[in-house]
């Protein structure tokens, strides 16, 4: 749609660009045809003074051809005012040097109408208008010799009021282009229900504000947020009623945002604002203010809602120096969403790698987790699910391992090995790992594969030999009945033992082609069920007291009365 509007202002300026050209031919002609006749009556002094002069004067017209033809539609306001000053002197000299009140170039003014009306609107029409009806009329009443009024005043008088005519009829046309323009503009970029830009606008937003960032080195936030519960909202009290939702949270959104800020329906019950000059702390406290707006707003229905309250979930991410593309900052922010909504829902997370948790690793230690996070992003990028999973696997482990009360060495081991546990998944053919049906013998044998070929991986990695073991046993079982080397009990690397439940509990409780999800209660039983068989009976026990720990968090305690 820009590119449609900035092609018809891009006519509009070439039209202008013509006018003017020709305008300009019209001009020079009386002034060197007064010229020359004028050389050949003087004398050689004369001549040469003249000469000098007139050469003068073309040097300054051949000068200002350059202001006069620019088809710039947004110079600013005095170059347009000098451009149009020079254009008006130079067809005033052409009009006086061509006989003044008696010249047949008068209608060089009509050029000026119409070019500047076009490219400025009215406004600058009418003050044109103005400045030649003024000019003609004056030389028709004020010429020096001339007594009474001039033969063609009628005329000059008549062609005025056709200036002004002109100028108001094409001023009234530019005036309506340009709101249809804007309409135009109003439709394509922003949200019908909401009034909120929409997610066309977001993305060219989104990367025009990244560039510059990234030219100014300077930072920028960006806020994820979707309306919790909304599909059960809109089960219960209508879609009439859902939508009043939507505007009323748009509505808290920009209350809640600055002047600066971009706000976004991004999609369905899903917005975005695109907060510029923004690091990471301030981002968390307007999300934070976002939060807290939206739970205190009193809505029709809310007590239908699990938390007896409208809530909503963000997710804050900041710009990267080594972001290829603000794609990759978008995924970012989409991952600390996931975070907010995982589990209990009604809260802000702020994006943070797991690597950068841990500012004390030694040289070698970095250089090591370097190597493998690209192998990492490979297997995201060719299996989505396989990215929103290690996501939530990862949360889940640092949720036990704040409850359970590990070292700090232990915790550290625990997420790396969470973000890298499905790290042999790099050699499994794609379609393999995005089948939607049951897989073949000889597939299966290829995904059990899976966690010795992540063993070697990261044993081949200095310093990773740890994090290789526990990713090695992920799939095994307490009974030794799992894979891919059947160890059971205490023969099972204690951290191993956390990651499986995180791992299973993820599982159960997203959809997978093969199993429908399960609730976080329904998942939490069948971990208990199993408990002794396939997990560690001691952190299956802490496990669950863990999540369900966090699940009671529901935030509705912190609505203001």
């Amino acid at each position: 749609m820009e590119k449609l509007i900035q092609s018809k202002r891009d006519t509009f300026n070439a039209i202008c660009y013509v006018i003017k050209a020709l305008a300009l031919f019209f001009c020079f002609y009386p002034l060197f045809d007064e010229f020359f006749q004028y050389s050949a009556k003087d004398s050689a002094s004369q001549m040469s003074v003249r000469s000098m002069v007139i050469s003068f004067l073309l040097l300054i017209l051949v000068l200002s051809i350059w202001l006069v033809l620019q088809p710039n539609q947004t110079m600013k306001t005095w170059r347009r005012w000098l451009e149009i000053s020079v254009f008006y002197g130079i067809c005033f000299a052409s009009i006086y040097f061509s006989g003044g009140y008696n010249s047949n170039y008068k209608f060089l003014f009509i050029f000026m109408v119409v070019t500047y009306t076009i490219q400025y609107g009215m406004k600058y029409g009418l003050i044109i208008t103005t400045a030649a009806a003024t000019t003609l009329l004056g030389m028709d009443l004020f010429t020096p010799g001339v007594e009474g009024v001039s033969a063609s005043f009628q005329s000059d008088f008549a062609m005025s009021i056709m200036f002004g005519i002109i100028s108001y009829i094409l001023g009234r046309y530019v005036r309506l282009e340009t709101e249809h323009i804007n309409e135009l503009m109003r439709l394509a970029n922003y949200d019908g229900l909401t009034n909120l830009f929409n997610h066309r606008y977001f993305h060219e937003a989104m990367e025009r504000q990244w560039k510059l960032t990234q030219e100014n080195n300077g930072s920028i936030a960006l806020l994820m947020m979707d309306i919790d519960y909304f599909k059960m909202y809109n089960d219960i009290c209508g879609h009439q009623q859902g939508d009043r939702i939507l505007t009323l949270i748009a509505g808290l959104i920009r209350e809640n945002t600055r002047a600066d800020d971009v706000c976004c329906r991004y999609g369905g019950e899903e917005f975005a604002v695109i907060l510029p000059d923004t690091g990471v702390d301030e981002a968390g406290m307007i999300a934070e203010r976002i939060r807290m707006a939206v739970m205190n707003a009193e809505v029709e229905g809310e007590e239908y809602l699990p938390n007896r309250c409208l809530t909503i979930s963000l997710g804050v991410a900041v710009n990267d120096r080594d972001d290829a593309n603000y794609n990759e900052m978008l995924n970012r922010a989409d991952s600390a969403l996931y975070r907010a909504k995982y589990l209990r829902k009604n809260r802000v997370e702020t994006y943070q790698n797991v690597f950068d948790r841990f500012e004390d690793l030694d040289e070698k230690t970095k250089d090591a987790l370097l190597s493998v996070r690209g192998l990492v992003g490979i297997i995201n990028v060719r299996d989505d699910y396989t990215y929103s999973h290690t996501e939530r696997v990862v949360f889940c482990c640092d949720l036990a391992a704040k409850y359970i009360g590990l070292t700090e060495e232990d915790s550290r081991a625990l997420l790396i090995s969470a973000y890298m546990h499905d790290i042999g998944k790099i050699n499994i053919p794609r379609e393999v790992l995005i089948s939607n049906g049951r897989l073949k013998e000889e597939e299966w044998q290829m995904i059990k594969r899976h966690p010795d070929a992540g063993k070697t991986i990261l044993g081949q990695i200095a310093g990773m030999d740890a994090i290789a073991e526990i990713v090695a046993q992920h799939h095994e079982r307490y009974d030794g009945k799992g894979y891919p080397n059947g160890l059971s009990g205490d023969q099972i690397h204690p951290l191993a033992s956390i990651l499986t439940l995180a791992d299973s509990f993820d599982a159960m409780t997203n959809d997978r082609p093969y199993q429908a999800r399960r609730s976080y209660k329904d998942a939490l039983e069948e971990i208990r069920r199993c408990s002794g068989r396939q997990f560690n009976p001691k952190y299956a026990a802490l496990f669950i007291e863990a999540i369900e720990d966090e699940l009671s968090k529901d935030g509705s305690d912190l609505r203001k009365t």
